[in-house]
């Protein structure tokens, strides 16, 4: 693919893999620039890292101020919602929204879990997460999940459904992160304008094929989740950025493609997705070399 500018005719070198959700910056900080060098080495170029708290946000964008393949999402995750969203938290995570390498609103949904505080406080706190996404044009990647691995169940995937419709959260876009519902749900998220991202549950979860089969190109997006995993005793068996191909290699079997075809559309979905954000991701993905 060729781009034209007003200097000189530029050739775009081959799409690289985006991680449009991880939590690097959880990990010990020694470890950080492996886990970055081991991702580029598999050709996974752009690293989202998403904030759980206020507190967590704020470490997430210093860690993609260090580093220039990574960039971070802000928010407050619906399991630490203990109490009801203040006034402050909020105005913290308006001023850490300001921020360039702020690019998305995550990680925030509803989780519906035997650990889970009041309901109510949850969808408040979806509620004003979203509206912090709006004011700021950052795209929502949330986190839907019921009580235990129910995949039937209704209370949180309806609460979410309803809070994003009635919002028109469509209109900010982004994705449901670490999809693992059935083709049902997903649908009812295509029709409200999301993405539907993919991570290694995939390789292990044979209910997702259909909606993996399913899901329009233009509405695919791949992720890893990458959090510290200690109960996995064997270090190398940690999920890490560099697994993205992994996900995309079983996209791509159940969709009769190449992990080619994968990478190039999922990370053109993620600039779609992004919109002006997407501009400093693409400049770090694509070298321009003059002709």
């Amino acid at each position: 693919m060729l781009l034209f500018d007003n200097q000189s005719s530029l050739t775009i070198l081959p799409s690289m893999f985006i991680d449009t959700h991880a939590h690097i910056h959880q990990h010990d900080p020694v470890e950080v620039a492996g886990i970055i060098e081991r991702a580029e080495a598999k050709n996974v170029g752009a690293i989202f890292t998403a904030g759980t708290t206020v507190t967590d946000s704020r470490k997430a964008l210093e860690l993609a101020e260090q580093h220039t393949r990574v960039f971070a999402g802000i928010g407050i995750h619906p399991s630490e919602i203990t109490n009801p969203i203040s006034k402050d938290d909020l105005s913290q995570l308006s001023n850490l929204a300001i921020s360039p390498d702020v690019i998305v609103m995550s990680e925030i949904g509803i989780d519906h879990q035997d650990r889970s505080p009041d309901k109510d406080w949850q969808e408040e706190s979806f509620y004003a997460q979203i509206n912090i996404a709006r004011n700021h044009n950052l795209p929502l990647i949330f986190h839907i999940r019921e009580q235990g691995d129910d995949y039937d169940a209704h209370s949180a995937r309806d609460a979410a459904l309803s809070i994003l419709k009635e919002t028109s959260a469509g209109e900010i876009g982004g994705s449901a992160h670490y999809f693992q519902g059935r083709w049902s749900f997903a649908e009812k998220l295509l029709d409200l304008g999301f993405n539907i991202s993919f991570a290694k549950t995939l390789t292990r979860i044979p209910d997702l094929e259909e909606t993996a089969k399913k899901t329009p190109d233009s509405r695919l997006l791949l992720e890893t989740d990458a959090y510290p995993q200690p109960f996995k005793k064997n270090r190398s068996k940690w999920t890490e950025p560099c697994d993205v191909p992994l996900v995309s290699e079983k996209l791509a079997a159940l969709r009769l493609v190449t992990t080619e075809d994968i990478c190039r559309t999922t990370t053109e979905n993620t600039f779609t997705m992004l919109g002006d954000h997407g501009l400093a991701v693409r400049n770090i993905l694509f070298q321009k070399i003059p002709e």
